[in-house]
């Protein structure tokens, strides 16, 4: 690490329109640095060892971010398809910081990568039946997680209604449990124990609550 700051104590501030994220000192309220990201930057995760952060525009542009540098700045940056929104990395123990995911809009995907790269390792189509029975040729990926309790991702596919619990301990022989729940999947977060995931299904007025340990 190259630099004093409390890596723990600096906030990602998202400046949507210009495209940038400021990075604040909370310790000083001052701006560390502001980077050029993608266009309307949506999210930005941080990696589980404090060290990276990774940001996504709803153009599918990813940058990651070492905060380790004397000045954090970006070190890596990929296009997971032409319109995105999710982002995140793998946080269970033994694979910290190993692994990250990107899920897009379009083409309907997620891309599994190289987290200290963003080096592409799977590209994973999300075409398929919707939880009513019909086929769905663009279901988009809305929300992304990461499970504390096992080597996975929650994967949301909005259109479907579908939930997927993607298995990223063996990249290459990719196991995926599939939960039917209810449409349009969209945004949620953890309880308190982070064990168990709720999203919100805007379409069914529904919410779901996925048990990530059974």
């Amino acid at each position: 690490k190259e630099n004093n700051y409390n890596t723990d104590n600096v906030f990602a501030v998202t400046l949507r329109d210009s495209g940038e994220v400021a990075l604040i000192d909370g310790d000083t309220k001052k701006i560390i640095n502001i980077i050029r990201t993608g266009y309307a930057v949506h999210i930005s995760r941080m990696s589980k060892s404090g060290r990276y952060l990774y940001v996504i525009g709803r153009d599918a542009k990813i940058v990651l971010i070492d905060l380790w540098m004397q000045t954090p700045a970006p070190v890596a940056e990929i296009k997971v398809g032409l319109e995105a929104r999710s982002v995140e990395t793998s946080k269970f123990k033994g694979y910290e910081d190993r692994y990250a995911i990107a899920g897009a809009y379009w083409p309907p995907q997620y891309v599994i990568m190289d987290g200290d790269t963003l080096k592409p390792r799977k590209v994973v189509s999300t075409r398929g039946m919707t939880v009513d029975g019909e086929y769905h040729p663009e279901p988009r990926v809305a929300s992304i997680v990461a499970s504390f309790i096992k080597p996975e991702w929650v994967v949301n596919i909005k259109e479907t209604g579908q939930i997927l619990l993607v298995d990223y301990s063996d990249i290459k022989n990719l196991k995926t449990t599939t939960i039917g729940s209810a449409k349009f999947l969209h945004d949620g977060g953890w309880d308190a124990s982070k064990r168990y995931f709720l999203v919100a299904a805007n379409a069914s007025n529904k919410i779901a609550a996925v048990d990530t340990k059974t």
